[in-house]
């Protein structure tokens, strides 16, 4: 049993739960103690922290870190999970829109924002996700308050626009795409989304599966960064 203190950037790929990334990660190696630090929906990419050992204890600070996104999305069409994993749900025409009113709306996303969290997600009620009430049916309404610091705009071509969010914890980007599709009056939702940064982590230090599988000499250590180094970062 290896005993390793430190953190992990992973570079999470699409279409696997956070929860899977851990389990794929415990099977390569024996770990004392792992976990994981900021969900991330199956249709997203990027910074996934996985923590080892003590550093595990330094949960709560990391996760209050701001967090940025690159999320890539389409007007006119909503869906039941607010992304493109889900069913269509609703088709509106965009006609009546224009640049100028788009960049209006997006930039009122600015701020401290009472948010509504997706039926589709991991947040829990009663010790029991939420999403599992939604697969049975049952819709459980819960807000929460966040805060944007910075949204940029950095592409609109036809009815795909490209955003970069700085945000707090716990920000819900699937229900800021559905509330700027609201505001625009013709629906939306992501076609996909990648993390790049946490506080100081960056998309750029980070590592994809291939690259611990194809380390010859499988030390994990190669990839951590230690915990002592954590807690100046944090």
């Amino acid at each position: 049993m290896l005993n390793i203190n430190g953190l992990l950037i992973f570079n999470k790929p699409s279409g696997i739960t956070s929860n899977n990334v851990l389990k794929k990660i415990k099977n390569i190696f024996k770990f004392n103690k792992i976990g994981y630090i900021g969900t991330l929906d199956p249709i997203a990419t990027g910074i996934l922290l996985i923590s080892f050992g003590k550093t595990n204890k330094l949960f709560n600070k990391i996760i209050k870190k701001k967090k940025t996104y690159i999320v890539t999305f389409e007007l006119g069409k909503n869906t039941n999970t607010h992304d493109a994993y889900g069913y269509i749900t609703k088709k509106k025409n965009t006609k009546h829109l224009n640049k100028k009113k788009i960049f209006n709306i997006i930039n009122k996303f600015k701020g401290k924002i009472l948010q509504k969290i997706p039926y589709y997600s991991s947040c829990k009620y009663k010790g029991i996700p939420l999403y599992k009430y939604a697969l049975k049916g049952i819709k459980i309404k819960k807000k929460k308050n966040i805060y944007i610091y910075k949204i940029i705009i950095k592409n609109i071509k036809n009815n795909i626009i490209k955003l970069i969010i700085k945000c707090s914890k716990g920000t819900y980007i699937r229900s800021i795409i559905y509330d700027i599709g609201k505001k625009l009056d013709c629906g939306a939702y992501i076609l996909c989304l990648k993390r790049i940064k946490i506080g100081k982590f960056k998309i750029k230090n980070s590592y994809k599966f291939n690259d611990i599988l194809n380390n010859k000499i499988k030390n994990i250590n190669n990839f951590i960064i230690p915990h002592k180094k954590i807690l100046k970062d944090i």
